[in-house]
């Protein structure tokens, strides 16, 4: 079983959401885009009630919720086994679900099965609403009959069928937030551990009764009130009671409460390696401790495959505290083992790891979510630059579009000369003039990889991802075709920004060494091997080198160790990542808006070398 699709309305950021989930998927966006909020949803519908904490005020959309401010979650539920609802009788019945039918292409549901609608479904719905009286939220978890005439599920005349705990937990749903800072999972004190405890076999209750009855009558020299430097005191209280009391109690030491909750609840979780001691696992490193619950839970996992129930799995940022190799791994075998994983990550390196179908961008607008595929379709026979951007440089693609805006630039090389001297302009921080050469592009703009000057195929993927593409093309001919080849998009690019006439990044990287002119040529001719007589000099040498990463990378260390170059270059660099990100009204010396070509949709700027 699985979610195919998911409905938010009223809840914490977010007025209103529709959500297609694959059964793999993966949330991206920047911070505070909605994902949280994306998984909490699925809790508050399928999670155990320890599962999901209080709802207050704030989980109302806008914090400050009246009478009739509601909350309302909607999933459809599809994977049935078999298709057919007289096999499901816990979820359809007249006092349960309504059948549905699904289309699997087009995400539709119908009431009866057709020749697109061939997959068997339910919607579950949880309601909460707030009690200004009580101060506290009232929450609803049913069936949903019809979502589009609902309406109030706290009305009275809403007659809704409650779900049952049990059938829920035929869904097998489980959570794994990012706060996994515990280190008792793995431990009687656990709720998940006992019941996977139960699930996969009996209480060791033989070995608890042993353990139990040492803890009762410890040895002879093994009591701790017989030891010196305790016996003297345990002796003289004991001498006290028999004075006051006519039964004379008698002090004893015992490790717990000897009972067998006690002796379970003492259990911790320890680790060894190799011959080495034991260790406690708060003793143990993050990456270890955040493991547990995945370890726990995949066993449970395992005992729900073995007796073909369901395991749906939502797991918040699986690279916390684990090395690239272990994430791959672990997302590897949660895809290859869960019926429905659900991830959210703020690593490219982890968002790599799913079908761009399955990838989804998502980032909350005025109370509106989107969730938006890296591609609703990878093509049957992808076109080479597609392959680039989609599998080789997938990473680096999830990476951009996780910015606030994404940059398109015309090549290759565009891309690794702005990080080579983003990257080196970054190592001469100091804290005398962290705001003048700090350095802002990198924090808001991500930069999409483009081969081939293939900026209007990348714009129009970009595009329907991210709200916020710009462009970067040189002042030539080519540079203002691409231009025309973009801006009649709907929507066209927010901004354009070219290089001064006949000028491409090389130039710039030259302009940038003539704020020390003499001194930088210099000292570039020995980092690159080869003198530069003048800036004309390094630029044809540069236009020479444009594939070489280790000239970028070189020549921008260099540069960046000269302190006027590290002043025009910031200047530069934070100049346009202004335009870039409000060039309505970005007013900067370095960049001229041309009136011609802006737009209220689209603003164009031209590089002015000063």
């Amino acid at each position: 079983m699985q979610v195919v699709r998911l409905k938010i309305s009223g809840f914490r950021g977010v007025r209103s959401a529709d959500i297609v989930l694959g059964r793999h998927t993966v949330l991206v966006g920047p911070n505070n885009s909605g994902k949280t909020t994306v998984i909490e949803a699925l809790a508050l519908l399928f999670g155990r009630d320890r599962l999901v904490r209080r709802l207050t005020e704030h989980d109302f959309h806008g914090s400050a919720p009246d009478e009739t401010a509601r909350i309302l979650c909607i999933a459809t539920i599809t994977g049935f086994t078999p298709n057919d609802p007289h096999h499901h009788s816990s979820w359809f019945s007249p006092e349960r679900g309504v059948e549905k039918w699904f289309d699997p292409k087009a995400k539709t549901l119908s009431a009866a099965p057709d020749v697109q609608h061939t997959d068997l479904a339910v919607q579950i719905g949880f309601a909460a609403r707030f009690d200004l009286d009580e101060l506290e939220a009232e929450t609803l978890r049913f069936f949903v009959d019809d979502e589009a005439t609902l309406g109030d599920p706290f009305a009275e005349d809403a007659h809704l069928r409650t779900i049952h705990t049990k059938v829920l937990q035929e869904l097998g749903f489980f959570l794994v937030p990012a706060s996994r800072t515990w280190d008792r999972w793995i431990s009687f004190s656990s709720e998940l551990f006992r019941r996977v405890v139960a699930t996969r076999g009996d209480m060791p209750a033989q070995a608890v009764r042993a353990e139990r009855q040492r803890l009762w009558t410890p040895p002879d020299g093994a009591r701790l009130e017989d030891q010196p430097g305790l016996s003297e005191i345990v002796g003289a209280a004991n001498d006290e009671l028999r004075a006051l009391m006519a039964s004379a109690p008698r002090l004893q030491l015992r490790l717990t409460a000897t009972d067998s909750d006690s002796v379970l609840e003492s259990v911790v979780p320890h680790f060894v390696q190799g011959t080495g001691p034991t260790l406690p696992s708060q003793r143990q490193g993050t990456g270890l401790v955040s493991l547990q619950s995945l370890l726990l839970l995949m066993q449970f996992g395992k005992a729900r495959a073995e007796t073909g129930q369901s395991f749906m799995l939502a797991v918040e940022e699986p690279e916390l505290h684990i090395q690239p190799s272990q994430q791959k791994r672990l997302v590897n075998r949660l895809n290859a083992l869960c019926n429905q994983t659900i991830v959210t990550t703020h690593s490219p390196i982890v968002a790599a790891m799913f079908p761009a179908p399955d990838t989804l961008f998502i980032e909350t607008r005025e109370g509106a979510l989107s969730a938006k595929p890296l591609m609703d379709a990878v093509p049957a026979q992808p076109t080479n630059h597609q392959q680039h951007l989609l599998y080789a440089w997938r990473q680096k693609l999830v990476a951009a579009l996780m910015h606030e805006c994404v940059l398109i630039p015309e090549g290759v090389s565009d891309v690794a000369w702005l990080e080579a001297l983003q990257t080196a302009l970054e190592q001469h921080q100091g804290w005398d003039n962290a705001q003048a050469n700090t350095p802002l592009l990198s924090t808001f703009v991500g930069i999409v990889p483009t081969i081939d000057a293939k900026i209007a195929d990348t714009f129009a993927l970009v595009s329907a991802v991210h709200a916020r593409p710009c462009i970067l093309v040189d002042g030539d001919n080519d540079g203002r075709g691409y231009f025309d080849a973009v801006k009649g998009s709907n929507p066209p690019p927010r901004c354009v920004v070219f290089w001064p006439q006949g000028w491409a990044m090389e130039h710039v990287v030259s302009w940038i060494a003539g704020a020390d002119e003499a001194a930088i040529l210099t000292a570039l001719g020995t980092a690159l091997g080869a003198p530069f007589a003048d800036r004309e000099a390094l630029t044809a040498h540069l236009l020479t080198q444009k594939s070489y990463a280790p000239t970028h990378e070189s020549a921008a260390v260099t540069l960046m160790a000269n302190a006027a170059c590290r002043v025009r270059a910031a200047q530069l660099l934070n100049a346009l990542c202004d335009v870039l990100r409000d060039p309505a009204n970005a007013n900067t010396p370095l960049f001229a808006r041309i009136p011609a070509d802006s737009t209220a949709d689209m603003h164009v700027f031209r590089f002015v070398p000063t």
